[in-house]
């Protein structure tokens, strides 16, 4: 186990945030408004590169805004990309559609960005938990307003190689749950939904078939419902399990195989978060029979616990 520690980008806003991770290379960044600082960084190698500002020019009369929407790899061109939008409202605190928006892509072999003359929908502020990378596209969720002038929640898939994007209604998600929370992952090779639902403590997975066919979609699992409230997002495992928590105060944590359909695992944490997720990694590896890395976490704990007892 190795903790990766992220360089500053900014001194007075330290690291940032990771976007995402593809292929060894983290891309994480930090918003000192109206502009953002963007970092690439191979731990590796310990290479890190600030890449220089977008194209962001002020507007008389406007509140300019900026929103990272994805990293990823364009294997036709072997080239790492970043998407933004820039975009202008009239002002800050009103829910409205932007009055200008302009999309930019970065390119880091030629070190430089460059405006798409495109009209996208833009991710809803969620940060990480709207946005996935899979296979040379971005992928993130968000709203925009049908013909009959109704919203619907759309899925923008941006190809890096081509700089071309394409749409995926979500519409048959559409539920009155005020509390409802989305969350974009990568499940075997295909793009996931996992959304959950207050009303009655739910979850569900949906898989993406086809990139633009909104029939695709296919609804995997239904969780619960579950006695208790889940408030946190969900995340994926490396082994096709979907991590979760649920209780009052998120204290206890489950893990959901799709392979077999069960829970597997769930954990009331403790006081010591540290000790909590150590423990957890050792049942975690012994129910997949990972039985090496099992053991060497719980040498880490009687480690630990030993020289504690010693201070």
């Amino acid at each position: 186990m190795v903790t990766l520690v992220l360089p500053t980008l900014f001194e007075s806003y330290g690291p940032g945030q990771v976007l995402e991770c593809v292929n060894g290379i983290i891309c994480h960044y930090t918003q000192p408004c109206p502009d953002v600082i963007i970092g690439l960084w191979n731990p590796k190698t310990d290479e890190h590169k600030i890449i220089p500002p977008g194209i962001t020019d002020d507007e008389s009369g406007y509140d300019r805004h900026v929103s990272v929407h994805g990293f990823g790899y364009d294997n036709v061109n072997d080239d790492y990309k970043v998407i933004q939008c820039v975009y202008y409202n009239y002002d800050p605190m009103l829910l409205e559609e932007p009055v200008l928006t302009i999309w930019q892509i970065y390119s880091l072999k030629s070190n430089c960005w460059k405006k798409l003359d495109l009209e996208m929908t833009k991710k809803e502020d969620v940060d990480k938990a709207s946005t996935a990378y899979l296979n040379g596209v971005c992928h993130w969720w968000g709203s925009e307003f049908a013909t009959n002038g109704l919203e619907e929640q759309v899925l923008v898939s941006f190809n890096l190689s081509t700089e071309i994007f394409r749409t995926t209604s979500i519409v048959w998600l559409q539920e009155n749950d005020d509390s409802l929370i989305r969350t974009l992952v990568v499940l075997n090779e295909s793009v996931a939904l996992i959304s959950s639902f207050a009303q009655n403590n739910r979850i569900e997975i949906s898989l993406l078939g086809e990139v633009g066919v909104k029939e695709s979609w296919v609804k995997l699992f239904t969780l619960g419902p579950f006695p208790l409230e889940f408030p946190c997002p969900m995340r994926m495992g490396n082994k096709c399990d979907v991590i979760f928590y649920i209780g009052d105060d998120s204290n206890e944590l489950a893990s959901f195989d799709v392979i077999t359909e069960k829970v597997i695992f769930v954990l009331k944490c403790g006081c010591h978060k540290e000790e909590s997720i150590e423990i957890l990694l050792v049942t975690i590896y012994a129910k997949v029979s990972d039985l090496a890395s099992a053991r060497r976490i719980f040498d880490l704990i009687i480690k630990k616990a030993f020289s504690h007892g010693h201070q």
